[in-house]
């Protein structure tokens, strides 16, 4: 009787370490990166085919793009930038809404976040421009706040 309780141990530490070795290869396939993916190493460059010319042409307002990065954020890939704009009054959400299509028709892929913030050279020096009040109208987009007077833009369709 007693053997037979060693050999019932014995069985389920063969079967914990299995699955604590199948555990860890299966998670050491998940940080590879996939056949066909460019992996995106320090120095490399990202496309982000023509944002800036497209942003400025959608809002007339917006008078440069700045600061154009790339991030994994976990789910995917966020866009982060800046906006230039001709006066430091607020976007209307009509503008923001257009300046979001046009970043989104010009990347070459596709981010689950847009970062924007927003800057205007006035008499008194470089001010902010807010884009919260613009974005919290963009029903029913996710929109969190991102430095000051800036957002981050989810669930874009």
């Amino acid at each position: 009787m007693r053997r037979g309780h060693i050999g019932r141990r014995r069985i389920i530490a063969v079967m914990l370490a299995g699955s604590l070795l199948s555990g860890a290869l299966a998670g050491c396939t998940m940080l590879m990166p996939q056949t066909g993916q460019a992996e995106q190493t320090e120095g490399s460059t990202v496309d982000y085919g023509d944002v800036a010319n497209a942003v400025t042409a959608a809002v007339p307002r917006v008078v440069g793009v700045r600061d154009l990065a790339q991030s994994a954020n976990g789910l995917g890939h966020r866009l982060s930038l800046g906006l230039e704009v001709d006066t430091a009054e607020p976007l209307t959400a009509d503008e923001l809404d257009a300046v979001v299509e046009a970043i989104w028709g010009a990347l070459p892929w596709e981010p689950n976040t847009i970062k924007i913030t927003a800057g205007a050279d006035t008499a008194e020096g470089h001010e902010i421009v807010d884009l919260r009040t613009a974005a919290a109208d963009l029903d029913p987009m996710g929109v969190t706040n991102a430095g000051t007077g800036g957002v981050s833009l989810t669930d874009m369709s």
